[in-house]
């Protein structure tokens, strides 16, 4: 360093000492030494207190769908407990609602923020003007209706994980496999959209690769911003299916349900995010104010492999049916099918917890009314419900050519019903299985019985204006597009099948041809009923030994909604499709009759 005359050090001194009094600092260590004056310069501002973090709390509304299934027009019954809603849905009333919803909550809550989510089966087993344009037109309507994450369900493997994945990102679905050249032409010329909706799934594996399949994540994360002070909170968001599909773990892996929310959540929490939501295509069911189910089951189980997770809500779907309830303090709610009902999660996220404000989540679920219930519903000239409409409108021009073919007529022109009696019969269920046993036999395929569940069965077989049932009817019935193998089975295969039906998680019950049996009241354990005095059509009782020809779908083949006696036997032959068995019989055996509910026959 150059030396410094005494002068210069003089002035630099002195200088140091005015510094630090216009800063109002005398360090009591100062000197006049070169040292110290070298970095004199520098001016010690007073330092200002330290301001404690504000904690906001951002106002957050959840708005959930459940197992759409393309219903774009659809409408039904939506059990709630204690009180049933008539005639409830449609897409364009759904989306109404869910308008609504928001703009009320917007109004209580000048800052909020709505996220709205769907728990699966969007598409799959849809009506004719969704199913035969591969579910682009409700696609269109998931994005009008600002559908912004999402988890698969077991329909959306219907036509393979790959081509939903392309689906909902506006490409253009293969048309392979299709044998009607109408419909192929229907498909290629739709505008498919990109929805942009985030699809998470954590517990599905391809059993090839051992990855996630369509390159979609196990969780994202959304940060929920305050549109006044721009103060955000991270919201995590896991994607679970249901495991108790025997079907599609063929080809994937599944994944325990509550270790893999369990893995991820605690990934989730490692970033700092502590609000947890869990989108579940598994099962929950409000009944005499208790809920239960396999979402009920999930969060259980969870709390036991880690008691101190940080999920907060669970949106159910999967069984079809009405649900809020809490497990420990978290809603699970469901919203029944086909766009009867949604759910409504509204809460408060703290920037200080980076959570939900345990005491101000509320959770309720919610009827799409029909006209009728709700004449004075204002959103039916909204923006949405405009739009929804004419996706609807545009869809059946688009299908008009092919479901307006008339294929057959009923005796005396009346629709055929597809509602379950009590003893769980549906008379166009079996037509349906009537039609499958008959036409394969006359095909030359040899089948004893054929059995469906009532979830294969979407509608009732309807007529038109001239009491003729058309092929967009056929299609609404079965929507699946499934093949109909022939299952052997032993005489005791097939009673334990229909004891099957009759367990407490149960939530399908068989339709029958060639068949007929008693059922009685059982106490022995997870049995509600017991099968007996199994008869042929014929008046012959069902030999045990014996073995029979069972002509089924394909997943139910394979051990589908729980019924495993399927597997027990071996596929030696195939029917060919379940909607072509099904024209050819209106075609061939016009005017039909409305089956007889006898069946099945309960005992005392």
């Amino acid at each position: 360093m150059a030396s410094l005359s005494g002068k210069t050090l003089y002035i630099l001194g002195a200088l140091g000492c005015l510094g630090a009094v216009a800063g109002g600092l005398m360090s009591p260590s100062s000197s006049l030494s070169p040292q110290s004056t070298a970095y004199a310069k520098k001016v010690t501002k007073k330092a200002k207190p330290v301001k404690k973090t504000k904690n906001v709390q951002i106002p957050v509304q959840f708005l959930g769908i459940n197992d759409l299934h393309g219903g774009l027009q659809a409408t039904g019954k939506l059990f709630m407990d204690s009180k049933t809603i008539e005639g409830a849905g449609t897409v364009a009333r759904l989306g109404g609602y869910l308008d609504q919803a928001q703009t009320s909550f917007k109004k209580a809550h000048a800052n909020g923020v709505t996220v709205r989510v769907q728990s699966g089966d969007m598409v799959g087993a849809s009506p004719a003007n969704s199913a035969l344009l591969d579910d682009g037109p409700t696609l269109s309507t998931l994005k009008a209706m600002n559908v912004k994450v999402g988890v698969i369900g077991n329909h959306e493997f219907d036509h393979g994980l790959s081509q939903y994945g392309n689906l909902v990102n506006g490409k253009k679905p293969s048309t392979t496999g299709i044998k009607n050249p109408q419909q192929v032409q229907a498909i290629k010329k739709y505008p498919f959209v990109k929805t942009g909706m985030q699809i998470v799934i954590a517990n599905v594996r391809d059993k090839k690769t051992n990855k996630i399949p369509a390159n979609w994540k196990p969780y994202t994360i959304k940060k929920i911003t305050d549109p006044k002070t721009k103060a955000t909170v991270k919201v995590g968001y896991i994607g679970i299916l249901n495991t108790n599909l025997p079907g599609i773990a063929k080809n994937y892996k599944l994944l325990n349900e509550a270790k893999t929310i369990a893995k991820y959540d605690k990934q989730l929490r490692a970033k700092g995010v502590k609000a947890i939501v869990v989108l579940g295509h598994t099962g929950a069911v409000t009944q005499n104010g208790k809920t239960t189910g396999d979402a009920v089951n999930d969060l259980k189980q969870l709390n036991k492999i880690d008691p101190k997770n940080s999920v907060d809500i669970f949106f159910a779907g999967h069984s079809h049916q009405y649900a809020n309830g809490r497990v420990k303090g978290v809603p699970v709610v469901q919203a029944g099918m086909q766009g009867r009902g949604y759910a409504n999660i509204t809460a408060k996220l703290s920037t200080k917890t980076h959570d939900f404000v345990k005491s101000s989540v509320k959770a309720k679920v919610s009827p799409v009314f029909s006209v009728k219930d709700d004449p004075t519903a204002t959103f039916t000239k909204d923006k949405t419900v405009k739009k929804i409409n004419g996706i609807i409108a545009d869809a059946n021009n688009r299908v008009a050519p092919i479901i307006n073919t008339e294929v057959g007529a009923i005796a005396g022109g009346k629709t055929i019903s597809n509602e379950l009696s009590n003893n769980k019969e549906s008379a166009a269920a079996y037509v349906v299985v009537d039609a499958q046993r008959t036409t394969a036999n006359e095909q030359n395929h040899q089948v004893d019985f054929a059995v469906t569940s009532n979830d294969s069965i979407r509608s009732d077989m309807n007529v038109n204006a001239a009491g003729k049932v058309t092929l967009g009817t056929l299609y609404d019935m079965q929507p699946y597009g499934n093949s109909q193998p022939i299952v052997e089975m032993t005489g005791k295969d097939i009673v334990d099948l229909l004891n099957e039906q009759y367990t407490k998680s149960q939530l399908y019950f068989l339709q029958i041809s060639g068949l007929t049996y008693k059922y009685s009241p059982s106490t022995t354990g997870d049995q509600l009923f017991t099968v007996s005095d199994v008869k042929t059509a014929k008046g012959d009782a069902i030999n045990p030994t014996q073995k029979y020809h069972v002509l089924t779908n394909d997943y139910l083949s394979t051990g589908g909604d729980g019924y495993a006696a399927f597997t027990h036997g071996a596929i030696v032959d195939n029917a060919g499709q379940d909607i072509d068995l099904l024209t050819t019989y209106l075609q061939t055996h016009s005017p039909i009759t409305t089956p007889k509910l006898d069946r099945k026959v309960p005992l005392a």
